[in-house]
């Protein structure tokens, strides 16, 4: 037994945050690598949240917007 719902998939979530003179993408295990631009880290946690949907049910990626605020990340 897993001790969850049968209905319920595991969720992950993903977030780009302004980290000293660059950008970082944290996940459950803490953070991964550190890009320069923050379009490079928003491209990269879209990868890392395709590879992980073949596994996942539900995936998340948020993005510090200026004020420090995390909003929702969405592919175009």
């Amino acid at each position: 037994m897993s001790g969850r719902p049968d209905d319920t998939e595991a969720a992950l979530t993903l977030a780009v945050l302004r980290h000293r003179d660059g950008w970082r993408v944290f996940g459950p295990n803490g953070g991964w690598r550190r890009f320069r631009y923050r379009v490079d880290a928003e491209e990269a946690a879209l990868r890392l949240a395709e590879q992980a949907r073949r596994n996942q049910a539900d995936v998340t990626v948020l993005v510090q917007d200026r004020w420090g605020e995390l909003r929702p990340l969405e592919a175009a």
